[in-house]
């Protein structure tokens, strides 16, 4: 099965306690360990040394802009211009939406946030779901009432039958919306979506279980999370920080499992590829 996650130029360069490059280098090294997964990178940026590395890894990678980036930025001015760095966020999350353009040889695909680590092959190819299937996301069975976008399966055929409906519908009622693609999704299709179990989108928040095909740092990543494993005073007079506190005490020992796990991932990423990463270039913001 094709895996897609995507990720803009300029999110690479986010806080060390994001740390996407090395959540993207675990992703990666831990599918190509435990699934049998075709790994592909949606990239909004120009080639550079980690697009090189995650090719030297087997990762096909696209370089790519949402087709509709400039009318979502005009949308995001004219009814949220409180909302000034909204597009740094927006360009790589409905990526996802744009998969429906870039993949025509397979009706299904797996798609997943950066964040994710995988620890058994996830056999999803039986989720055949009419739009696309998605877990819960604070709880493992709201599926409809709180559903998570980190990791679905989806219908390319009918997002892409529905895509130019969607962007429409985004864009008039942005100030509804008022969020991302997974808001988007949720008011769109109005819980028609098909449930997956939680066993596919595991959150370390919930503790641990032996069954998890794809452990989720929804909330604190892997690198935050060890900050606060080592020292449980990390940052906790930073208003920023207090959510990703409070998901992350919810369940010390999950996290306190997990992230050796992800780190031992990564150690073995960097022994395979021995190159720094250096800044992308510029992105040409006139794209195709």
């Amino acid at each position: 099965m094709k895996w897609f996650f995507a990720i803009t130029e300029k999110t690479l360069a986010n806080d060390p306690d994001h740390g996407f490059i090395d959540c993207i280098r675990v992703a990666v090294r831990s599918a190509r360990e435990n699934t049998s997964l075709v790994p592909h990178m949606v990239f909004d940026g120009n080639p550079c040394e980690f697009t090189e590395e995650m090719r030297k890894e087997g990762v096909k990678v696209i370089f790519h802009r949402i087709h509709f980036y400039e009318k979502l930025k005009l949308a995001q001015e004219k009814q949220k211009p409180e909302w000034p760095n909204y597009m740094d966020t927006a360009a790589g999350a409905f990526m996802r939406l744009d998969l429906a353009l870039l993949e025509h040889d397979e009706k299904f695909v797996l798609y997943t946030d950066c964040d994710v680590m995988f620890l058994k092959n996830p056999s999803l190819e039986f989720c055949k779901p009419e739009i696309f299937a998605a877990c819960g996301q604070f709880g493992q069975q709201d599926y409809y009432t709180d559903m998570n976008s980190g990791v679905m399966i989806l219908n390319l055929e009918r997002i892409r039958n529905d895509l130019p409906a969607m962007v429409e519908f985004l864009c008039d009622n942005f100030n509804h919306i008022s969020g991302y693609d997974q808001e988007l999704l949720r008011i769109f299709y109005n819980s028609q979506w098909s449930p997956l179990s939680a066993k596919f989108n595991w959150k370390p928040y919930w503790g641990t279980n032996a069954d998890a095909r794809i452990v989720h740092f929804h909330g604190p990543k892997a690198p935050a999370s060890r900050n606060l494993l080592n020292d449980h005073h990390y940052r906790e007079h930073d208003p920023v920080f207090h959510t990703w506190r409070h998901w992350f005490f919810q369940n010390v020992a999950g996290y306190g499992v997990y992230v050796p796990v992800w780190e031992d991932f990564l150690q073995k990423s960097r022994n395979a590829y021995d190159g720094s990463v250096e800044s992308c270039a510029s992105f040409n913001l006139a794209r195709e």
